[in-house]
């Protein structure tokens, strides 16, 4: 099982660390002890120079597990090692220090066994930090320097050639070339980037030579808050693990228990030492952490970043799924199809005035605007004192005027998205948008309904003729349209936050992500926030890749559920074989870590679930 699950290169590791040494010097005595068993030594307490060495091979892997459980003990903190622990001591007291030897060997073996295949579901996470450079290149006065990347500080600027690793989130100031942003995104299509365009730290300049002012450095930066929040993830527990962690703390003293009741029994103390040996439950609570981690890890490998395994068991439970519009299902590139002016104002200002007060600003519809006034050749300066109502819209003073940009509450027969361009309260004109669903959207919605999910809704707070006919285009029946934020909450509050996953692009979604089970945002338009609100977030915006996260999800719950069976199973098996004297407690230490074995070898396996 374990070569059918695990990379070579993890045995590579455990055969070169320092724990693997002391094993082998453990065990090495082993042998040489069986063949001096009957030639006395000149120490006291008759023992055999065979004796002696088991009792060295004792101390050199089991002193380490009683020193660890002591303490423990010493914490108040109650753990596995106890029950080894005094299985190794009864060893010891009773003179069967053949036993003690062999299975201290063997739990210290199957631990490093155990916590090498758990690694290899860590991999993805790994590579996270392995990509970013540990130095980088300044340009200092017209020279350029190289420096450690920790010595760096916003607003430096760094030169960056083809085949560099980009060492910091940045602007290209200079320069042009094509951005290999698998690590974040997970597409290894390289991204064309050229002046004002944002790079990434942990990003593969592939071509060309850039220019790039430090923004975000070290833990500021995208990849450095994904790495913790990757690793917070490996913290939280999921539903399972909780249960789980309930019912290990009773399992010490009723193990304890059934180890003296069978020596009141039956009166072999062999019989109770297998007793402790085969109950400790390590695999009991292998079963949910390392399940966890591996489909977090394989996750991140597609570009979706997981706060957390309940995240995932939540998104895997999901009967409905609800879906912003604008970012969404759409591409998040609406196109302006036309600027209808009024009461003496003309397309030029009105374009220039609704510029100005979305210039910064990441919504599509803002974004639209600004590269529609800039591709015209129009002037226009920042607006200042700018307030944004989620769900109403966006006002700011241009040239001393109160400027403001709202949902129209003219519906639009075409389907297209309108928003007004009000001065001083008075409609100066309308600027009409269309945007287009994602060219996956209408897969993913059959792929979603062939996973069982029942309800898809769309909640936008756009216009009900352009949301209907989005709706209409990706095959969803279920939609509300001019939606504000509360209501949106109230329309996820309805239908039960237990069961519901909101899918938003992460820029004006906030309260509707919090409030589902679960909050899946897109981050590729507008990551800060993003990694922020949501519980999910697709790096890489592919839409399509949330049939693969239900999956992935129930996947995840399933082998968590058969492996807290299979570990109960195996435990409950060999206490009552143990306890009958139809294990020896070699038997049962070798029992004990294929149960361990097995269970972390099918959490790892879910490394290799594939997104289709």
């Amino acid at each position: 099982m374990i070569g059918r699950h695990a990379d070579l290169h993890i045995y590579r590791e455990i055969f070169r660390s320092q724990d693997f040494a002391r094993v082998v010097c453990g065990v090495l005595p082993i042998p040489v002890a069986l063949a001096l068993m009957e030639t006395p030594s000149p120490f006291p307490a008759n023992l055999s120079w065979g004796s002696i060495l088991l009792l060295i091979s004792i101390a050199i892997n089991g002193l380490p597990i009683i020193a660890k459980a002591a303490k423990g003990l010493w914490a108040r903190e109650i753990n596995v090692d106890e029950l080894v622990s005094i299985a190794i001591i009864a060893c010891l007291l009773t003179g069967n220090y053949l036993e003690g030897a062999i299975v201290s060997a063997i739990m210290v073996f199957g631990a490093l066994l155990e916590e090498a295949v758990s690694d290899s579901a860590r991999n993805s996470i790994r590579a996270l930090v392995e990509v970013t450079p540990t130095t980088a290149v300044l340009e200092v006065d017209g020279k350029e320097m190289v420096t450690d990347v920790k010595r760096v500080t916003r607003g430096d600027i760094l030169v960056i050639r083809a085949g560099d690793t980009i060492p910091v989130d940045g602007t290209i100031i200079a320069g042009g070339t094509s951005v290999d942003e698998a690590s974040i995104t997970g597409e290894s299509i390289p991204v064309d980037k050229g002046v004002e365009d944002a790079v990434y730290a942990g990003t593969l300049c592939v071509n060309g030579f850039i220019k790039v002012r430090a923004d975000r450095v070290g833990d500021d930066s995208t990849i450095g808050r994904i790495i913790q929040m990757v690793n917070a993830a490996e913290l939280q527990k999921t539903d399972s693990g909780k249960i789980v962690d309930r019912y290990a703390a009773w399992f010490t003293p009723i193990v304890l228990g059934i180890a003296v009741l069978t020596y009141l029994v039956t009166g072999d103390i062999t019989r109770s030492i297998t007793v402790l040996i085969v109950g400790c439950p390590c695999s009991f609570l292998l079963a949910s952490p390392v399940s966890t981690v591996a489909a977090i890890g394989r996750a991140a490998k597609s570009g979706i970043l997981i706060k957390g395994g309940k995240y995932l068991e939540n998104v895997a439970a999901a009967s409905a799924f609800f879906f912003d519009k604008t970012g969404t299902i759409t591409s998040g590139e609406p196109q302006i199809i036309a600027v209808r002016p009024a009461n003496g104002h003309d397309e030029q200002s009105v374009l220039c005035m609704a510029a100005s007060v979305e210039k910064g600003s990441l919504h599509p519809l803002g974004i639209a605007i600004v590269n529609k006034a800039k591709t015209m050749g129009y002037a226009f300066e920042a607006a200042g004192d700018i307030h944004t109502e989620p769900g109403r819209g966006i006002c700011g003073l241009v040239a001393g005027q109160k400027v403001e940009i709202a949902a129209s509450a003219t519906p639009d027969e075409n389907g297209y998205t309108n928003v007004d361009v009000l001065v001083d309260g008075t409609t100066a004109g309308t600027i009409s948008l269309q945007d287009t669903p994602r060219s996956t959207a209408a897969k993913t919605v059959a792929a979603l309904r062939a996973e069982g999910i029942r309800d898809l809704v769309i909640l936008s707070g756009d216009q009900p003729h352009s949301v209907r006919k989005i709706a209409e285009e990706v095959g969803i029946t279920q939609y509300h349209a001019a939606q504000k934020p509360g209501e949106k909450l109230n329309a996820i509050s309805a239908y039960g936050n237990d069961s519901v996953v909101y899918v938003g692009d992460g820029i004006n979604d906030a309260p509707a992500l919090k409030s589902a089970s679960t909050g899946i945002a897109m981050g590729l338009r507008g990551a800060d926030v993003a990694l922020e609100t949501a519980d999910i977030v697709l790096m890489n915006d592919r839409l399509d890749l949330l049939p693969f996260l239900v999956r992935l999800g129930r996947k995840m719950s399933r082998i968590i559920r058969i492996n807290i069976l299979l570990s109960f199973g195996i435990n409950a098996i060999a206490l009552v074989a143990s306890s009958m004297g139809l294990l020896t407690p070699i038997l049962g230490a070798v029992t004990h870590n294929i149960g361990s074995i097995l269970v972390v070898s099918l959490a790892a396996s879910i490394r290799f679930s594939k997104d289709e």
